[in-house]
């Protein structure tokens, strides 16, 4: 008997599958667009963009920035600074509706201490303890308004607890700068 050869077709359908899927991965790689979500998140770090230019902020900052050599025996500009300092936070906890008003008023009590008695050698615990404060009181509004500012925000912490309250302020001149220096960034790009 003859054989009778049969020949197999070829089926096109895994080829079609193929092509389809290429398709579909271009289309998902190149072709798509997102649209940025915005996230709770997302929203206060838009708060750094904004410019508000607080007065009181400025204020601080202006003063930190012109003349950091006046820290002296009578403590003046040590005084000067922690009191600008407390209004410049106070007007920021203000701008973003935040409480701060038990270390505000704490804070200004330790500033006016040393305006009072100006030869005190207790200063530096009186600068101690506001730098306290006011880096606490710093640190918990970036966390809730300003998540992108946690390094310069954990900067003024640092700096706070670097002024020793048993050490003379005048023997320590350079950490009291550090801490009025990276309040000042911290509050800069907070504003």
């Amino acid at each position: 008997m003859a054989e009778i050869k049969i020949e197999k077709k070829n089926s096109i359908i895994p080829w079609i599958l193929l092509i389809l899927g290429i398709v579909a991965a271009i289309w998902y790689f190149v072709l798509r667009t997102d649209e940025p979500k915005t996230t709770p998140s997302t929203a206060k770090t838009e708060l750094i963009d904004v410019q508000e230019n607080n007065e009181r902020v400025v204020a601080y900052v202006s003063f930190i920035n012109a003349d950091q050599d006046k820290i002296g025996l009578d403590h003046e500009f040590t005084s000067a600074a922690l009191s600008k300092l407390t209004d410049a936070v106070d007007a920021m906890a203000t701008q973003i509706n935040f409480d701060v008003t038990a270390d505000i008023s704490k804070a200004k009590e330790l500033a006016d201490k040393i305006e009072r008695d100006p030869m005190a050698t207790t200063h530096s615990a009186t600068i101690s303890a506001a730098a306290t404060l006011l880096s606490s009181s710093l640190q918990n509004m970036q966390k809730a308004n300003y998540p992108s500012l946690s390094i310069e925000a954990n900067a003024v912490k640092t700096a706070a607890s670097g002024i020793d309250s048993g050490t003379l302020a005048l023997d320590q001149r350079e950490a009291i700068k550090l801490f009025f220096n990276s309040a000042a960034e911290l509050l800069t790009k907070m504003n």
